[in-house]
């Protein structure tokens, strides 16, 4: 007789920016062509009173531009979703496509504690929160043999679930029924 494994959701979230004024499109398309011409103005008078090549000062005006293009973009149009199995954690990036981060079984988490814990992250960090990193949760797992840091914004809700889901998990190490 076959035995199917069954998984049980848990927990869904999303963590989405606050809405605000500045978050519409138009405000940020308006924002980026107000960054634009103030940098082009820039550019002209830095040449009209200091003789300041276009050479040098377009280069870093279109950085600028590029930088703060990408800053808006990731604060306004990216989430991110966090499901809770009762096996894994899964992490996912949405923005103009959607991209799964992590899928993190729950026996290979080693310890979740937030930012302000004093612990540093070993390995690789990975940043899936909107929130500022010392409001974030961190979640630390062996991936592969390396441990890896996933800094996730989910609310308190969730982190509870987590770390219930986290100890039923470590307790019942092998959940084979005789």
């Amino acid at each position: 007789m076959d035995e199917s494994n069954i998984v049980d959701l848990i927990a869904i979230e999303t963590a989405t920016p606050k809405r605000r004024i500045t978050r519409s499109a138009g405000a940020i398309y308006a924002v980026l062509i107000l960054l634009i011409i103030g940098c082009i103005s820039l550019g002209n008078l830095l040449y009209d009173r200091l003789q300041i090549s276009r050479y040098i000062t377009q280069p870093a005006l279109y950085l600028i531009i590029a930088a703060s293009g990408y800053l808006l973009y990731r604060r306004n149009f990216i989430r991110f979703r966090y499901t809770l199995t009762n096996e894994s954690l899964a992490i996912e990036k949405i923005g103009t496509k959607e991209t799964t981060l992590a899928v993190i079984s729950l026996r290979d988490i080693v310890g979740i504690y937030g930012a302000d814990a004093g612990r540093k992250p070993t390995g690789r960090v990975v940043h899936a929160t909107l929130m500022p990193a010392k409001r974030s949760t961190r979640v630390a797992a062996r991936e592969d043999g390396v441990e890896a840091t996933f800094a996730i914004g989910a609310s308190e809700s969730f982190i509870h679930q987590l770390n219930e889901a986290w100890q039923r998990a470590k307790n019942d190490l092998d959940p084979k029924i005789d």
